[in-house]
């Protein structure tokens, strides 16, 4: 898995980072960071529960947390009323001191601005709060991400919408709905369609309706679909272990893309893999969807991986893998645990 390493040094440099985290702005929300060796681990995030049921957040947010085993935790709480949060920050925060798991910090943010519940000192935290953009190596923290090629959308609506069809859908679905040709494809078909649809380069050609049909087809085999999870994601399936065209189509795509060293590379294999989702009605899009959403689970993006397994299951609530993929982010269980 690649990873990047960035250096927080306070709340306002974390609080900063957790929208690039997670993909989107959160607002309305209990977001949970956990801490081991001095290393954020996994950041999860719910929707703030209704003021009179804040141990739904416990719900959530335990069983991944207690996986987890973190030395500590630091909660922070997003909404508009301060004291909502506050609340639902407190109780959380008790359920984790009675599990042993320390509190590094609770942070609240509303109204554009900050306050640490743990800091009793107003020359430190004033009770009005710090503003977020007013610290300068939070910026810096931001701009850090910005030259890595990532950026938060608004909200987790957002990143859902990047994932739902496109006017271009209509005609995929169309040629999806012909009937399926006889003919096997060979593996170096099936090889050059998928180099298409993957093309790593800064700026590839558009991905073409028939090259997206094509592909969509060849998923539908689930030694083919697995093949493809299995180059992506190095490490989640042994590439022996898959029938023998489908290892022949591995072979004449070259080397996984983990292997470039370059973070950009998999943004630009995910953008593509984006594409191709956007490109199917919901009838056609369930194979794709979990490719993507188990892409995004290698790689650590919660919040893509949920909103490609909602899609996923939305289009076919008995898709097997998505239900598999789904289970296994619930119990917050990395690609390292298998």
């Amino acid at each position: 898995m690649s990873t990047t390493t960035m250096h927080l040094r306070s709340p306002a440099e974390l609080l900063a980072a957790v929208p690039y985290i997670l993909g989107f702005q959160p607002t309305d929300s209990i977001v949970a960071i956990a801490l081991k060796d001095g290393r954020v681990g996994l950041t999860a995030r719910i929707d703030l529960p209704a003021p009179d049921h804040p141990e739904r957040a416990v719900d959530a947010l335990m069983p991944a947390l207690l996986r987890e085993e973190p030395d500590q935790v630091i909660a922070i709480g997003y909404g508009d009323s301060a004291g909502h949060a506050a609340t639902v920050l407190d109780g959380f925060a008790a359920v984790l001191a009675e599990e042993g798991i320390g509190i590094r910090d609770r942070l609240l943010v509303t109204g554009g601005r900050w306050r640490s519940l743990e800091c009793a000192d107003p020359g430190c935290c004033p009770p009005e709060g710090t503003l977020l953009e007013q610290d300068e190596s939070a910026t810096a923290v931001a701009s850090e991400f910005v030259g890595q090629g990532v950026a938060p959308l608004p909200d987790r609506a957002a990143l859902a919408a990047q994932l739902e069809p496109t006017e271009k859908a209509r005609l995929v679905g169309r040629l999806l709905d012909r009937p399926r040709p006889r003919r096997v494809l060979q593996p170096r078909v099936v090889a050059g369609i998928w180099a298409r649809v993957l093309d790593p380069d800064e700026d590839p050609p558009e991905l073409m309706a028939q090259d997206a049909s094509w592909a969509t087809r060849t998923l539908q085999d689930v030694g083919l679909r697995d093949g493809i999870i299995a180059w992506l994601t190095p490490g989640t399936l042994k590439p022996a272990d898959l029938p023998d065209d489908v290892q022949a189509v591995l072979k004449l795509l070259g080397p996984a893309p983990h292997t470039s060293g370059d973070p950009s590379v998999d943004l630009r294999l995910r953008s593509r893999l984006v594409r191709l989702c956007t490109l199917l009605p919901d009838s056609h899009a369930a194979p794709a969807l979990t490719v993507l959403a188990a892409h995004a689970w290698w790689h650590g993006n919660g919040a893509l991986t949920r909103v490609a397994l909602d899609r996923t299951l939305r289009c076919d609530p008995d898709y097997r893998l998505a239900q598999l993929l789904t289970l296994m982010v619930d119990q917050g269980i990395s690609p390292t645990d298998r």
